[in-house]
């Protein structure tokens, strides 16, 4: 008698994902050009480039939308200041030639000026931002914790955001990038009370 042996050969194939670290700085120097400007301080990427992108949905708003139609002057840079190569790809992606630099720096503007609920808006008077529609992210990389610092421009001193403060004035973090564009941020001199129901302090 013939006695088949099938024998199960399993390969395991291990691989690590090394995903990057992205910082935010949102600035406006001089709102009453409608100008928000982001810098992305991005550490620990894996490959000879990086794709950053603009969202094309908001919060609760199920339509494809042209945020990357507000984004200029898209620059990097490296530790030490010196220029990467930026290719726009698509629409809404840019790919950053960093090849051995896994550190570097993103900046771009954003013209924001327009009132709505999916939209960011900065004039004179005021800053709102939608997240989606002023913060690109790493492709790949929208599970990873990471800071927002906010610089107002110098007249204004209120911040308002549901988003966790992490030390000093203008200073934010989030656990991954849907929490960061979920919580939308209100900049300038608006006056704000506060209540307590349930337990629970809440801001007006």
């Amino acid at each position: 008698m013939k006695k088949l042996i099938l024998v199960s050969l399993t390969v395991l194939v291990t691989f690590s994902i090394h995903a990057a670290t992205v910082d935010y700085v949102l600035r406006m120097p001089e709102p009453h050009t409608h100008y928000f400007e982001v810098e992305m301080n991005i550490s620990g990427t894996k490959g000879k480039y990086t794709d950053i992108k603009m969202p094309v949905w908001a919060p609760g708003s199920y339509l494809v939308r042209e945020f990357s139609r507000n984004v200029e002057d898209v620059v990097a840079t490296d530790a030490n200041g010196k220029s990467i190569e930026v290719e726009k790809q698509t629409k809404n992606t840019w790919r950053v030639q960093n090849g051995s630099n896994k550190s570097f720096t993103v900046n771009y503007r954003v013209y924001a000026f327009e009132l709505s609920v999916r939209t960011s808006f900065l004039d004179a008077s005021h800053g709102y931002v939608n997240g989606t529609s002023v913060f690109m992210f790493v492709d790949g990389n929208l599970k990873e914790p990471g800071k927002l610092k906010i610089e107002p421009f110098k007249e204004w001193e209120v911040i308002s955001t549901g988003m966790p403060k992490d030390g000093g004035f203008g200073e934010y973090k989030f656990s991954n990038y849907d929490q960061l564009v979920d919580c939308p941020i209100e900049i300038g001199n608006q006056f704000v009370f506060e209540f307590n129901a349930a337990g629970v302090k809440h801001y007006v």
